[in-house]
Order: C-alpha cells, then structure tokens, then sequence
C-alpha cells in the first residue's frame, strides 16, 4: 500500500500501536531529510528543536502547540480503537527556520485494514506546502483548512475572483462559494476584509 501511494508522489509513514514508524515512503524519506522541520528519530516522528507545531486536535475542539516529540498527537490517533479519545484525524503545521512548513495528517487505520497491514494503528501523510502557502498563510490557519482551502485561501489572498478560481480549479463556482464559505466559517470572519485581515496577523 504505502508502495502505491509513493508512486502518486504521497509522502507517508505507517505508524504502530506505539506511534513508532514502521513502514516510511521513499517520497516522505527524502521530505525527511536533514534540514527538514520534521524527522524521524528512533523509530519515531519528532519535530527539531528550532521549529513548533501547532496541531488541530479533536479531541480538545481546538488548537493546541504540540511538544518535541509530537508523542501526544501520535498517542491519540494510534490508540483510538482501544480508547476512543480522539474521534478523528489529526492535523499538524510544523514549521521551521525560514518558515519551512510541514503539513502531517495522522489517521487511525481501521480494525479491518489492520489485518491487511500487519502492526499498523495509524497512517500519517505529509505535505509540503508551498513557500507561496507558506509566506502568506499562518502555520496556525493552515493546519485549520483542508489542502484544498488552503489553494483557495492563497488565490483569495492573491486577488483571485470566484470565478477566476473556480476557472483555475476546474470546478463549479458553486464549488469555490462553499470552500470560501467554510474557510470564513473555520477562520470566524464575515467577509474578504476580515479575511484578508485575520490571514495575515
């Protein structure tokens, strides 16, 4: 599976009853690498000391900064079937020196695929995102939004009309008014202006 995945450029790591990693893409290898804000060490993810994360958690309806070894996020989700703590994925923004961003969903695998990935409790994909997402939306709103908010979020920013994304996107307008909908709705704004002003505070 993690295979498949790589081959569509998806960088993921398998992760155990223990948040260990068991299984790590070659694509989220190299992401991984030296200079990255995230790594592996010891089997397990850990953001380096000169960078913060910010995770969106669940469990706790909000935002919360996330400490060195990322273990409390990764306890949540990977301990879910016994538990039932955190009733869904987690979303981390970790960033870096040179605001080098990081986006790592982590989800919980099911009971059923577990027999099929032998010692998997949870899945974790991460996702660069881009200096231009990067420079102009806060770790903190990005990890709010989807990965598709985000693109639209950025295109609002850059002056970009509805239809112009919507245009861009290859979908309906009607599509682009109901991201734009729930990004104000996440964000707590009524409008562009507030928008504009809350995304770059």
């Amino acid at each position: 599976m993690v295979e498949t995945l790589d081959a569509v450029s998806v960088h993921t790591l398998v992760l155990d009853g223990d948040g260990r990693c068991i299984s790590i893409s070659p694509c989220a290898e190299t992401l991984l690498a030296k200079g990255s804000p995230l790594t592996v060490r010891m089997d397990r993810l850990r953001r380096n000391k000169t960078s913060s994360a910010v995770a969106e958690c669940p469990r706790l309806g909000g935002r919360v900064d996330i400490d060195h070894d990322l273990q409390p996020c990764l306890d949540c989700v990977t301990r879910r079937a016994a538990s039932e703590l955190c009733p869904g994925s987690c979303a981390i923004s970790i960033t870096g020196p040179q605001d080098a961003t990081i986006y790592l969903r982590l989800a919980p695998i099911a009971l059923a695929d577990q027999q099929v990935l032998t010692g998997a409790a949870a899945m974790a994909v991460i996702r660069p995102l881009s200096v231009q997402h990067s420079a102009e939306l806060l770790p903190d709103i990005a990890v709010a939004l989807t990965a598709a908010e985000r693109d639209v979020a950025t295109e609002l920013l850059s002056g970009r009309r509805p239809a112009e994304i919507a245009q861009l996107r290859g979908v309906s307008i009607g599509t682009i008014r109901s991201q734009i909908k729930r990004i104000y709705a996440k964000l707590g704004v009524s409008g562009l202006v507030e928008f504009i002003a809350r995304i770059r505070r």
